[in-house]
């Protein structure tokens, strides 16, 4: 275990735990929700964050980010969604407790802009504040579809 999982993870269950809270409040109806627009809906919101997380897993395994990765197409419902969610969650952390503190430090310029300082420990860090966007956007969706905001979400992102 490196440093980051040893101090970290314990972050990364809990920013889970509020991406999950989401399922709590919906059902497979209200995947089709978009609240207008050209905006995403909710199962296309749910996916695209469960790719994104698909990429950090991969680029935490390879060192390389790409955001290539697309949702199964059986995967549909809210239970399966969440299923893949978990499958993933698994491999994130798999892929973590696999580095190094040397790795740590590596280089991890997932936009190509070859920052110099851009470290697997701060690509961790921006995976973790992609689930925090994640979880603001699906509060407003929640709002519009006149549901509660679950108590952790609004601690976290109002």
């Amino acid at each position: 275990m490196n440093r980051l999982t040893a101090q970290r993870t314990h972050l990364i269950d809990l920013t889970h735990t509020l991406r999950d809270t989401v399922f709590d409040q919906i059902t497979d109806a209200d995947l089709e929700f978009s609240p207008g627009g050209t905006a995403l809906t909710f199962r296309r919101l749910l996916l695209e964050q469960a790719e994104i997380q698909a990429a950090y897993a991969e680029s935490f395994r390879t060192l390389k980010l790409k955001f290539d990765v697309v949702a199964p197409p059986e995967v549909q419902t809210t239970a399966q969604i969440q299923a893949w969610f978990g499958q993933l969650d698994a491999e994130l952390l798999e892929a973590l407790d696999a580095l190094t503190n040397e790795d740590l430090s590596r280089l991890h310029d997932p936009r190509g802009q070859m920052s110099p300082h851009y470290t697997v420990e701060i690509s961790f860090h921006t995976y973790r504040e992609s689930v925090l966007i994640f979880a603001a956007r699906a509060s407003v969706y929640l709002r519009a579809l006149g549901r509660d905001v679950p108590k952790l979400m609004k601690s976290f992102v109002g």
